[in-house]
């Protein structure tokens, strides 16, 4: 079993990215990442920055080089599959201090390296949606009046969403421990324990079990606080009778999981458990419209109609699905508005949110698009879970 992806698999993607780069005649391709959303640039060299952000760049014939802060050098360079390194300080972390000991490039010389002097005119930016503006001044201020900034999301994101032999690899050992560590959770939690207590367990299990760390910050909370689709565990302590939601969610390799089951200490009410085994059935039957070639929208309109005719439209959130790989949740989704065909090693979490007046549950589980179906990543403890 192989931990991490091959250095042989990050060059190739780079020289994936080259040559659509040709074919638009772009000069170069400019991704960024956050200690957050770390996608773009630890998908291309392996980096995941800490406290500061960092960048990559990708001329269409060269060398790539990754960008980073000033503090993160040898860190850097320690984990990078990308040998060119460069220091600027507009990815310095956000209190901005000075180092005014600290030698550091700009965004014209790194433009004038990567393109022999001649300087890029069309520059092809990915990650729009995090770009912090220090970032795009420089960029703006290197360009000059001349130079031409086209939003290109779509490059790396279309290459994100079909995995390699080795990411479904990652993927599938991420939900494995994802597993096991719901099970440690499951024997352990008990009433009166606070939330907090109880991710104190969970991580401690998935670790224990070898994740490289958890892939998002992962779900134990109870009562209405489960309406939230999103939401942070909290002090307030673990009470019998009341919905809990358990997500939990392991990375490896890179590569994230998240495994999601609504359970209760003693007995559900009748009425809850009636909509916690629909959530379960409508679930379950998302995996039946998987495969390749089918229209994602088409699979969200079953998905609605499932709930219309159960009388729970009410209870509907958002779709069924969303893309996953090396963030939890990335593109592409499946919504009513999604025109897109499946293609076979797109992975995604099948992520089934019903939410009333006065809680909400999640079932949760990542699978692959096979030509036939779907393989799915995660199945343990499917059904009602009555501690």
């Amino acid at each position: 079993m192989i931990r991490e992806i091959p250095e042989a698999e990050f060059h190739q993607r780079i020289e994936r990215i080259q040559k659509m780069l040709v074919e638009k005649d772009y000069d170069a391709y400019l991704v960024h990442s956050n200690e957050a959303d770390h996608a773009s640039v630890r998908y291309l060299s392996d980096h995941w920055p800490i406290f500061e952000t960092a960048g990559v760049i990708i001329p269409k014939e060269g060398d790539p080089i990754l960008l980073i802060g000033p503090e993160a050098e040898p860190f850097a360079i320690q984990r990078s599959k990308i040998k060119k390194v460069r220091k600027l300080l507009a990815y310095r972390e956000s209190a901005e201090p000075d180092y005014p000991d600290i030698q550091v490039s700009n965004f014209k010389e790194v433009f004038d390296e990567i393109s022999g002097g001649k300087g890029i005119k069309r520059l092809a930016l990915g990650d729009y949606a995090i770009l912090p503006m220090p970032v795009y001044e420089g960029i703006k201020e290197a360009l000059g009046s001349k130079g031409e900034i086209i939003r290109a999301e779509w490059i790396i994101s279309d290459m994100r969403a079909v995995k390699s032999e080795n990411e479904i690899a990652m993927m599938k050992e991420a939900h494995r421990i994802s597993e096991l560590a719901l099970e440690d959770l499951l024997k352990e939690m008990k009433v009166g324990m606070t939330e907090k207590e109880a991710m104190g367990i969970l991580y401690h299990a998935m670790y224990k079990h070898g994740a490289e760390c958890e892939a998002f910050p992962n779900y134990i909370f109870g009562g209405k606080q489960t309406q939230n689709a999103i939401a942070r565990a909290t002090y307030k302590k673990l009470e019998p009778g009341q919905m809990i939601q358990l997500c939990v969610g392991a990375r490896f390799g890179g590569y994230a999981s998240s495994v999601g089951r609504p359970v209760i200490f003693g007995k559900m009410p009748q009425e809850m458990k009636k909509q916690v085994q629909f959530g379960l059935d409508a679930h379950l039957i998302t995996y039946e419209w998987i495969k390749e070639g089918v229209i994602a929208k088409d699979i969200a309109e079953k998905y609605y109609q499932y709930f219309e005719k159960h009388g729970y439209s009410q209870y509907y959130l958002y779709g069924p699905c969303h893309g996953a790989g090396i963030i939890e949740v990335e593109k592409p989704w499946l919504e009513k508005t999604s025109n897109y065909p499946l293609k076979e090693n797109m992975t995604f979490m099948a992520d089934t949110f019903f939410t009333t007046p006065d809680y909400g549950f999640r079932w949760e589980d990542g699978f692959r698009v096979t030509k036939d179906g779907c393989e799915v990543f995660s199945s343990a403890r499917s059904e009602i879970i009555e501690l």
